[in-house]
């Protein structure tokens, strides 16, 4: 009997010391973690985080078009979307050549109508090196984000 109680409890032990480790694995991993198969990924390129909208609206001023999310009260702005890694470079370098600060991360995109346009829009941009041309796709990938995915989500 004596033996099967510390079986009992060496296997409880192991249990709670793999549980714990895998729930932490779990917690610290920073990628994205992908819960649909009908999203694509997407390239967001993040222009700064703000602590309240009156910094957000001081600190965008200069800009022509931007969307926002709130996450843990805190309001965060973009300024490009792209699918396409060279795209992304490309951004990326526009926006330096303006002197911005901008850094990416990646999100998962479910809606539709905009995973076309954004893919439609991505060929103008891999298409172009015009810098003005590249600024005013970015500015229409911006509204049309707004107005089928941010807009479309609350109809």
């Amino acid at each position: 009997m004596k033996k099967y109680i510390l079986s009992i409890i060496l296997g409880m032990l192991v249990g709670v010391f793999m549980s714990k480790t895998f729930l932490e694995e779990y917690d610290n991993y920073k990628g994205i973690k992908k819960v649909s198969n009908t999203g694509t990924n997407a390239y967001f390129i993040k222009y700064g985080t703000y602590k309240d909208e009156k910094e957000l609206e001081k600190n965008t001023s200069k800009l022509i078009n931007y969307i926002y999310t709130k996450e843990e009260d805190k309001y965060i702005v973009y300024i490009g979307i792209t699918f396409d890694k060279n795209n992304l470079d490309k951004l990326l370098n526009y926006y330096k050549s303006l002197k911005y600060n901008v850094e990416v991360e990646e999100y998962v995109i479910t809606s539709k109508p905009f995973i076309e346009y954004l893919t439609n829009t991505d060929k103008l941009i891999s298409n172009s090196k015009d810098s003005s041309v590249i600024g005013e796709v970015c500015n229409q990938v911006l509204s049309k984000y707004e107005e089928l995915v941010i807009n479309g989500s609350k109809n």
